[in-house]
């Protein structure tokens, strides 16, 4: 037997075993070194791709007023440490000329407690915008080719010099995070974030896929209508450790991002699981289901038809979408929300579609500290231990199973 530490919130919870642990290079205990981030983060500004260094960029705007985009408090990027590093290429002088705007695109607005968190010492420091989708001041662009309205935040738009940063994930139906999502959704109206994420049932449109994909697409062109001037991304392993980092042009920057998280975060695997263990990887990306449930839709190609998956995921912040939980309860097969999603697409309502998909091939079971009233009504048991829930589920003895400790950041690529 081998205990395994499974990531619960803020803690690790452990679990003892015979199964294969699967995670993908870099993604497990390891005794090499762990890069020093804020080297990786100075690195990289020093040494932009595709333009000048950021400094030369402003070096005859001395007044400018400069906007940094940074991530909303459901994602794990360091913003703090990337502050840190574009202010020290700026210069102490320019920090108060700096105006911190968080992408929250169609999110609630970040607690008090979460701003001190993804702002660190910054806190109070920086003057912080929080985007709001439904604000009445959003300015329109224009429309894509493919039909979105574009409306924007008039804070990016005005300033002098417009920075985005955050990292570069996997996301399921927009291939990768970062870059050119930090305008749309980070920074869109919420009629622009719901008419591309409307294109999610394209089947092209899909986790680590972003080739003729036309959510990806369609953000790329709202990126080139509202063009950043500067680019910060860096990506992490599944352990959480910063891996790469990299500075400058958007098109480069996304372009270096995606081919480290590619090698960082994905993994060929044949479908022949019978049962899969799936933390979501703790805090903030458990923080929900709604957000921990992206874990399942990374993993479960790993699984055999009818095989059992049980997400390990806190979820104290319960089930964090009342679109989501709504469509749940109103569709209940995946036929009925395929047809709902592609007749009147609903934010929200998407995240019924992926589960209801998965549902239909395998046996989900979830451990979490949400109710378990509120998820028998969608046939999804809830457990207090991975114990418990190895012990309901439907999988013979002898039967081929693993552990994923970080589903959030491990994607399986059926081959």
């Amino acid at each position: 037997m081998t205990v395994v530490r499974l990531p619960y919130g803020s803690e690790l919870i452990e679990m003892d075993c015979n199964a294969e642990v699967l995670d993908v290079e870099g993604g497990g205990d390891s005794s090499d070194e762990v890069p020093d981030a804020r080297a990786l983060l100075h690195q990289a500004v020093c040494n932009p791709l595709g333009t000048k260094r950021l400094r030369d960029l402003i070096a005859s705007k001395p007044d400018a007023a400069i906007v940094v985009v940074v991530d909303d408090h459901t994602r794990t990027a360091p913003t703090e440490l990337m502050l840190d590093a574009l202010i020290a290429e700026l210069g102490e002088a320019r920090a108060d000329r700096i105006t911190a705007l968080v992408a929250c695109g169609t999110h609630e607005q970040p607690p008090d407690q979460d701003l001190k968190r993804m702002l660190g010492h910054h806190y109070g420091r920086v003057p912080v915008v929080i985007h709001d989708c439904d604000a009445p001041d959003l300015e329109f662009l224009g429309t894509t080719s493919r039909g979105t309205p574009l409306w924007v935040n008039p804070t990016y738009l005005h300033a002098d010099v417009k920075i985005l940063t955050g990292d570069i994930t996997l996301h399921y139906y927009a291939g990768f995070g970062g870059g050119r999502k930090s305008i749309l959704p980070g920074i869109a109206g919420r009629e622009t974030i719901k008419r591309n994420h409307a294109l999610l049932v394209d089947p092209r449109a899909r986790t680590a896929h972003l080739h003729q994909n036309p959510v990806h697409l369609d953000m790329v062109e709202a990126a080139l209508i509202a063009p950043p001037d500067f680019v910060l991304n860096c990506i992490s392993a599944p352990s959480g450790t910063m891996a790469a980092a990299y500075a400058g042009a958007l098109a480069p920057v996304f372009a270096a991002g995606v081919a480290r998280a590619q090698q960082l975060l994905c993994r060929r695997s044949r479908v022949e699981f019978d049962l899969l263990v799936v933390s979501a990887g703790g805090f903030p990306k458990d923080r929900n289901l709604y957000q921990a449930a992206k874990a399942i839709e990374n993993c479960y190609h790993a699984v055999v038809p009818g095989g059992s998956f049980i997400l390990v995921a806190e979820c104290r912040d319960g089930i964090g979408d009342p679109l989501f939980e709504a469509w749940m309860d109103r569709y209940t097969t995946f036929t009925a929300v395929a047809e709902a999603i592609q007749s009147d697409f609903v934010l929200g309502g998407h995240k019924a579609f992926y589960l209801r998909r998965v549902m239909q091939q395998l046996n989900l079971s979830i451990v979490s500290k949400l109710e378990p009233d509120n998820l028998t009504r969608w046939h999804i048991p809830v457990f207090r231990s991975v114990d418990e829930a190895l012990a309901a589920a439907p999988y013979k003895p002898h039967a081929r199973w693993g552990v994923v400790r970080n589903g959030f950041d491990t994607f399986f690529e059926p081959t």
